[in-house]
C-alpha cells in the first residue's frame, strides 16, 4: 500500500482546493511557522476518521472549516480526500476492494454533520474504519506521530500502550468485527427480551381471542346448518303450495260443472211444466228453485273459499320472494 495523493479543500487554512502528490518513498513538507504544515498532518487524521475534534485543535466541527479572510469569504464545508494505491500481490490486495486505487473522502459541514465516501460512493464511518483497519491503520492514529506524540506514548498507561501495539499488529479489524458482533448480540438479546415481554403481554389476549374464534367458528357452522334447514323448509313449502293450488283449482271447477248440470235440469223441468198440471208444476218448480238456491249458496261458498286460498297463495309467494332476497 502506498500513499498517492492528498486533496484538501476548505479545511482550516486551506481556503482553496489543494493537492499534494507523494511520488517518492519519503516526502517532506517544509515551510515557515503558520504556513499550514500541521494542518496537513491534521488533514490526514481527519480523513482517516479521527473523532476527537480536540486532537485536531478545535472545539467543534465548525472550527475545522476555513473561516474566511480579508480577500476570501468563509467556506461552508471542508473536505479532505486521500488516495491510496491498492496493488494486487499474488491475487491478494491490501484493501479488500477490487480497485487499483482507493480514495477515501470525509466532509464536515457547518452544522457539524459529517459525510464519508469510498471511491465516490457514500458510506458510513464504520465502513471507513473497517477498510482502513484491514491495512493496519487504526482509528487511534498511532500511524501519525505529531508534535509531542512521542512524549505521550512514553507516558501512556498500560491500556493505552496495549492499544498502540494492537494498532501496530493490525488487530483493529478483528476488534471492529468483535465490537460489531457484540453490538448485534446485544441488540438481539434486547429484541428477544422485548419479544418475550410482548408475548407475556399478549398471552391473555390470545386466550380471549381463541375463545372468540371458537365462538365465531361455531356461529359460522350454525349459519351453514341453518341455511340447509331453511332451504329444505322452502322446498317443502313450495311442494305444499303447489299441491293445494292444484286441489283448489279442481274444487273451483266443480261448482261450475254443477251449475251447468243444474241449469240443464232446470230447462228440462220448465219444459215439463208445460205438460203437467199447474200444482205439480209449481211443486216441481219450487223444488228446482230450492235446488238452484242451494247451488247458488254452494257457489258463493266455493267462491269465498277460492278467494281465501288465492289470498293465502299470494301471501306465501310474497314471503318466499322476500326470504330469497
Amino acid at each position: 500500500m502506498y500513499l498517492k495523493e492528498l486533496t484538501i479543500n476548505g479545511f482550516k487554512s486551506f481556503a482553496r482546493k489543494g493537492e499534494l502528490e507523494f511520488t517518492t518513498p519519503i516526502t517532506a513538507i517544509v515551510g515557515p511557522n503558520g504556513s499550514g504544515k500541521s494542518n496537513v498532518a491534521e488533514a490526514f487524521r481527519f480523513v482517516l476518521g479521527e473523532q476527537s475534534i480536540k486532537s485536531l485543535r478545535g472545539k467543534k466541527g465548525e472550527d475545522l472549516i476555513f473561516n474566511g479572510s480579508e480577500s476570501i469569504s468563509r467556506a461552508n464545508r471542508a473536505s479532505v480526500a486521500i488516495t491510496l494505491l491498492n496493488p494486487s500481490v499474488n491475487g491478494t490486495r491490501v484493501f479488500p476492494l477490487d480497485f487499483d486505487e482507493i480514495t477515501v473522502e470525509r466532509v464536515v459541514n457547518r452544522d457539524g454533520t459529517n459525510e464519508y465516501s469510498i471511491n465516490g460512493s457514500k458510506t458510513r464511518l464504520k465502513d471507513v474504519q473497517e477498510l482502513l483497519a484491514s491495512a493496519n491503520i487504526g482509528p487511534t492514529g498511532h500511524h501519525i506521530i505529531s508534535q509531542g506524540e512521542a512524549d505521550r506514548i512514553l507516558s501512556a498507561n498500560p491500556n493505552e500502550r496495549r492499544e498502540m501495539i494492537e494498532d501496530a499488529l493490525g488487530l483493529k479489524v478483528f476488534q471492529f468485527k468483535k465490537a460489531e458482533s457484540e453490538r448485534k448480540l446485544k441488540k438481539t438479546l434486547e429484541n428477544i427480551a422485548q419479544v418475550e415481554s410482548l408475548r407475556r403481554e399478549v398471552a391473555p389476549h390470545l386466550k380471549f381471542l381463541e375463545r372468540q374464534i371458537k365462538k365465531i367458528e361455531r356461529s359460522i357452522a350454525l349459519q351453514e346448518e341453518l341455511k340447509i334447514v331453511y332451504a329444505d323448509y322452502l322446498k317443502r313449502e313450495d311442494t305444499y303450495i303447489a299441491f293445494h293450488f292444484d286441489r283448489l283449482t279442481r274444487e273451483k271447477e266443480q261448482p261450475l260443472a254443477r251449475r251447468a248440470e243444474l241449469s240443464g235440469l232446470l230447462s228440462d223441468a220448465r219444459a215439463r211444466l208445460a205438460s203437467r198440471e199447474k200444482d205439480e208444476t209449481r211443486e216441481a218448480l219450487m223444488a228446482l228453485e230450492k235446488r238452484m238456491g242451494d247451488a247458488r249458496n254452494e257457489r258463493q261458498r266455493s267462491t269465498r273459499v277460492i278467494g281465501q286460498c288465492e289470498g293465502q297463495i299470494l301471501f306465501v309467494e310474497r314471503q318466499i320472494a322476500e326470504q330469497q332476497k
